[in-house]
């Protein structure tokens, strides 16, 4: 798996998946209703969690469509990205056989339930899951009921995949640093080829400071809330403080350090 990541990309590496599934681990660690989760459940999350991004190209869906890429001709121009993500994760863990010895049925499970939470990390459809979401906790949480099981390892999916918005801000601010870097490497491919280059992709034109404390007030924050809500623990609540703390470290950073 680890091979099927690409190591030039600054973000979207074998390390952002490592990390990916660490974040989901404590989360789900401290869901007091995880004895209410099947183990092939909890195997599914972690495997999902691990391949998420694998194979990633290192540029955005838009920039695949704009480009023509074989991924968009091959899943066409929604979640292109993460169905591709989907299709090697689901290959590897056959070919490498840590699923073999289960029955038939549980293997499918898994796989299907990889899928499901891959697809769940495309930010396109991003409210969608946090929607769904909330009207499951308007309605009442079943912890019986699978599909509800469900709608939460999305959501933990979800927040996992942005985790290094609530790592402390030493942690936080290399990955801040790392993801611009490739949104920017994107921005220098999309000038050579006369693209227009949104600010965010844009090295010359993107504010750090703006660009991040944004996206955490807009994406991040909010996410981390929810869960924080659906929870009730003290360590999703620190978890909601860390993202504040840094969310005021990025409103002070001028220039990002070496």
């Amino acid at each position: 798996l680890e091979q099927h990541y690409e190591p030039e990309n600054p973000f979207h590496n074998a390390t952002h998946a490592a990390d990916v599934a660490q974040a989901l681990h404590c989360l789900l660690s401290n869901l007091r209703s995880i004895d209410s989760f099947e183990p092939k459940e909890l195997l599914a999350s972690i495997l999902a969690a691990l391949a998420h991004d694998v194979n990633h190209p290192g540029v955005n869906q838009n920039f695949l469509i704009k480009t023509a890429s074989h991924l968009m001709k091959i899943n066409g121009n929604t979640s292109l990205l993460e169905q591709h993500h989907s299709k090697v994760a689901k290959s590897l863990i056959k070919e490498s056989g840590i699923i073999s010895h289960l029955p038939l049925t549980d293997q499918d499970d898994i796989l299907r339930l990889v899928e499901d939470l891959i697809m769940a990390t495309d930010m396109a459809q991003h409210q969608k899951y946090v929607n769904n979401m909330k009207s499951l906790m308007v309605s009442g949480y079943d912890p019986q009921n699978a599909e509800h099981r469900r709608v939460v390892l999305r959501l933990a999916m979800k927040c996992s995949d942005l985790c290094n918005t609530a790592r402390p801000w030493s942690t936080c601010v290399q990955w801040g640093k790392l993801v611009l870097e490739e949104f920017w490497r994107q921005g220098d491919e999309e000038k050579k080829m006369m693209f227009d280059v949104t600010n965010m992709f844009d090295r010359d034109q993107c504010v750090p400071s703006k660009a991040l404390t944004g996206f955490i007030d807009y994406i991040a924050e909010p996410l981390f809330t929810l869960w924080a809500d659906f929870c009730d623990t003290s360590f999703t609540r620190d978890i909601c403080r860390l993202i504040d703390n840094n969310r005021s470290h990025w409103e002070e950073v001028i220039t990002l350090p070496v």
